[in-house]
């Protein structure tokens, strides 16, 4: 009798584990919108209350402005478009199918991802041939990214035209894969006008350090050329 009770004890720890386990899962799944939508709400809470300790942050965005004038060519002169400086903000990107809209900061350090997306500075202005790298946070303005498709359109407006990039590609990067995309990115001699936004992964971890980067991929479908002429 004693030898059956000892082989039986495992189990009294065993099986509660196990029903631990599978009760923690069916929690997590059955949750996890819920507390999803929470942080959502409870980090743009924080975005809108927090005090502004960085008021050197300046703007030369204006949505109402007229668009430079263009030639017959359809193309702006470089000239006539102002250049940001860093900390500035200059643009904007939308794209309501999604719920995106985020206004754009030239640079991407923390002090300007607390206030919008911020532009990789080796990267280029919309309009002027080159790829363009931009970051958020995945709990704020970048959040929407998380339901980006293939074929969106993404709008990118600033004071001298409104770009439209259509998303040829939707995928998840480890750092190391994503420092390669840059360089690729930048350095080949036949780059074309690609927008990248890139965010964390994955989007509901909340604690721990993340190494994967969700990223969005498109190509320009629309919106006149810069070009340095008389």
């Amino acid at each position: 009798m004693r030898k059956r009770k000892i082989k039986k004890l495992p189990a009294y720890f065993i099986v509660p584990v196990i029903f631990a386990v599978l009760g923690y899962g069916v929690l997590r799944v059955a949750l996890t919108p819920v507390w999803e939508l929470g942080m959502a709400a409870a980090s743009m809470m924080l975005l809108e209350d927090a005090p502004n300790f960085y008021p050197e942050l300046t703007t030369t965005y204006d949505p109402d402005a007229l668009k430079a004038a263009k030639t017959e060519e359809k193309w702006i002169n470089a000239a006539d478009v102002t250049l940001p400086r860093h900390g500035e903000h200059y643009g904007k990107l939308m794209c309501e199918r999604i719920g995106l809209s985020a206004p754009v900061y030239w640079g991407d350090e923390n002090r300007i991802l607390r206030s919008g997306a911020g532009q990789y500075e080796i990267s280029s202005l919309p309009g002027f041939g080159e790829p363009i790298i931009i970051c958020a946070h995945n709990t704020t303005f970048f959040r929407p990214l998380k339901k980006a498709e293939k074929d969106d359109v993404i709008v990118f407006d600033t004071n001298y035209d409104t770009y439209r990039y259509q998303v040829t590609e939707v995928s998840v990067l480890e750092e190391k894969e994503l420092a390669k995309t840059f360089d690729t990115l930048l350095t080949a001699s036949d780059s074309e006008e690609t927008l990248l936004l890139y965010t964390c992964y994955p989007f509901h971890a909340i604690s721990g350090r993340k190494t994967k980067r969700f990223c969005v991929f498109g190509k320009r479908i629309e919106g006149a050329d810069v070009k340095w002429g008389a």
